[in-house]
């Protein structure tokens, strides 16, 4: 072997090296980055899926798609910046989130009350006005100068619902409730829940404890925690009929400091019947085919004065009636369905000229409902609605 042929063999050996030895670094350092779009087809990345040198600084970029925008890059990364800047050492999957925007209201609603102008007849209704489908406030449907303000229709299911009532339980008579009542009232679901569109009132006989005070039978008796001045209620229900029930549909003024009222805590200042009470349906627990309506106040001498009379009604266990009171400044009548039976004039001689609140329950026994059956188990009040209208 000449010398020539030795180096020639040399130098060709030493190229192989090289390759090699290139060959092995590249290998060794190439990494797979994956990148995904989510949701698919909202947008595009770049650089795309491919492979990388190891060590080399990648810009990547996500560009969102019209009517969505970039969020957020995931997977092997968690960044929020784009476009963002990654040294590659290793396979990545490389995510890019994005969301689809919102589209613009192109139907407004300038009245604010729920319903798009484009459906509203009535656009200068405002905010806080119950109104119907159309944007038009509800009238009354005796007396269509009365418009809706305050209503429970009990178009849901279970308990009542607690922006609308509050449970009066506590017993203000040493452990009793007054007029010799034998019923404890709770806030249990069973003696008041809502169910098929109505609310139901339960008085039931059970042995019940509250505050070392045993009763033979349970109730509710609920309050509204709205109070108004001047207007119509309407309260749409069946009665029960067992014999000792005394159920009732009244108001007081939120004024009066009875223990565990609704008002009382903020507002009672005067005790009963100084603040007035409305009695729109009364009924007694021996002569299911009458109804009372009855005020009770003080005289301007501090003296107790009451005044009311009553009706006959028929099937009001059986039928629901339409049980109503309408307030003036002037007069306050009470109606069912509809018919005035009884009327009072207001003026400075009775104290109707505060708000009141509204009151529904069944009292078992005493002055009013009478004797209870031994037979008794359970009866209810059940309650369509309750609505509150005034004039504007």
């Amino acid at each position: 072997m000449n010398l020539k042929s030795l180096i020639f063999d040399k130098n060709q050996m030493n190229l192989f090296f090289i390759v090699l030895l290139i060959l092995s670094c590249t290998d060794e350092n190439t990494y797979n980055v994956n990148t995904i779009v989510i949701p698919e087809d909202a947008g595009t990345i770049e650089p795309n899926s491919g492979l990388f040198i190891g060590g080399s600084e990648l810009t990547f970029e996500a560009n969102a798609k019209d009517d969505y925008s970039f969020v957020r890059w995931s997977g092997d990364v968690d960044e929020e910046t784009n476009p963002f800047i990654i040294k590659i050492n290793s396979d990545l999957s490389i995510v890019a989130e994005f969301k689809e925007n919102q589209i613009e209201e192109t139907d407004p609603d300038a009245d604010g009350d729920g319903v798009k102008d484009s459906e509203d007849l009535c656009p200068d209704t405002g905010q806080g006005f119950p109104v119907d489908g159309t944007g038009c406030r509800i009238r009354n449907e005796y007396d269509d100068s009365y418009f809706l303000v305050w209503s429970d229709e009990f178009n849901y299911d279970g308990e009542l619902a607690e922006d609308k009532w509050h449970h009066q339980v506590i017993p203000p008579n040493n452990g009793s409730w007054w007029n010799n009542e034998l019923q404890h009232y709770t806030s249990n679901i069973k003696n008041s829940f809502v169910s098929d569109g109505t609310m139901k009132i339960a008085a039931i006989k059970e042995n019940f404890t509250f505050d070392n005070s045993t009763k033979n039978y349970t109730s509710a008796r609920i309050n509204s925690k709205y109070a108004f001045k001047y207007g119509r209620v309407d309260v749409k229900a069946k009665l029960p009929s067992s014999p000792g029930t005394w159920p009732a549909i009244w108001t007081l003024g939120t004024n009066i400091n009875e223990v565990g009222n609704y008002f009382g805590d903020s507002q009672g200042s005067v005790g009963w019947p100084k603040c007035g009470e409305i009695d729109i349906m009364e009924q007694n627990g021996w002569a299911k085919n009458e109804l009372y309506g009855y005020f009770h106040f003080a005289n301007p001498d501090g003296s107790y004065g009451s005044y009311g009379d009553k009706t006959n009604i028929s099937n009001a266990s059986g039928t629901y009636k339409v049980y109503s009171m309408i307030w003036t400044d002037k007069v306050i009548r009470i109606l069912v369905d509809n018919n005035e039976f009884v009327s009072i004039t207001n003026n400075d001689n009775v104290p109707y000229d505060n708000p009141h609140y509204l009151l529904l329950n069944i009292a078992m026994g005493g002055n009013l409902g009478g004797e209870v059956s031994s037979n008794f188990t359970e009866d209810r009040m059940e309650v369509d609605y309750v609505r509150v209208f005034q004039r504007n």
